[in-house]
């Protein structure tokens, strides 16, 4: 654990005083279709922590908070829920390793919004899962689309987004993702605030408990009977 601390320490001082610094709110709504039970316990806001490309994203989970700080180099999970706080960390060369399964196709869009003051070049994106030999079939249903407006004024550069949409340019402060039939889930920033941001905030509290990606699913079918999300057939992040 010190030396993760350590790490984690020297990776925020390189980034101090470069770029945006402060933090971004997003409301989420849903459109279309969706069972009235599934969107009773579903999350309506979260709040983005920025300085320069690292950030840490935080959002209620129902039972708890679930945090997620990215560095760049490492991606790490925390989870504050009453009967345990607990962390797990992902390389860099694991999640670039699992886009390698993936095709990214990202098409400038003609039009801009202006969010928040900040005027967001559009992208059209869909993510396609390429298909095992057995499941040609089922190529549609691993595409993801999405329609997304960034901003260059957030981040350092695009290594901002390489966990979540390697070569899109600029932060996303509106994503709206198309699924099944007519439904959408939209997520817009409503406040973007600069302040200065501690390099705490992407440290792992001393707290917590600290596992392997591993364990930590083996732990969380100890307490819950399940191994987390139903999509992380990766097991990256």
């Amino acid at each position: 654990m010190a030396a993760l601390l350590l790490l984690v320490c020297g990776n925020v001082t390189a980034q101090k005083n470069k770029s945006f610094s402060g933090t971004i709110k997003y409301s989420i709504r849903y459109e279309g279709d969706f069972d009235p039970q599934q969107l009773a316990n579903a999350p309506t806001e979260n709040t983005e922590t920025i300085m320069g490309n690292f950030t840490r994203t935080s959002i209620n989970i129902g039972i708890g908070y679930q945090h997620q700080i990215d560095m760049v180099d490492s991606i790490t999970i925390l989870f504050d829920i009453p009967m345990e706080k607990m962390a797990y960390s992902v390389p860099a060369s694991r999640i670039d390793e699992s886009f390698k399964q993936v095709q990214i196709e990202i098409n400038k869009r003609e039009d801009t919004k202006t969010i928040c003051g900040y005027v967001c070049q559009g992208y059209d994106i869909v993510f396609t899962r390429n298909a095992e030999e057995e499941d040609e079939d089922e190529e549609e249903v691993k595409k993801t689309v999405l329609l997304v407006y960034t901003t260059e004024d957030i981040g350092i550069d695009e290594k901002i987004n390489h966990s979540s949409c390697p070569g899109l340019k600029g932060y996303p402060l509106y994503q709206e993702q198309q699924l099944d039939g007519n439904k959408k889930i939209i997520t817009e920033a409503v406040e973007v605030k600069k302040k200065k941001v501690s390099e705490v905030e992407f440290m792992i509290p001393v707290n917590y408990n600290y596992y392997t990606p591993e364990a930590f699913k083996e732990h969380l079918r100890q307490l819950f009977g399940t191994s987390g999300s139903e999509d992380d057939e990766d097991d990256d992040i």
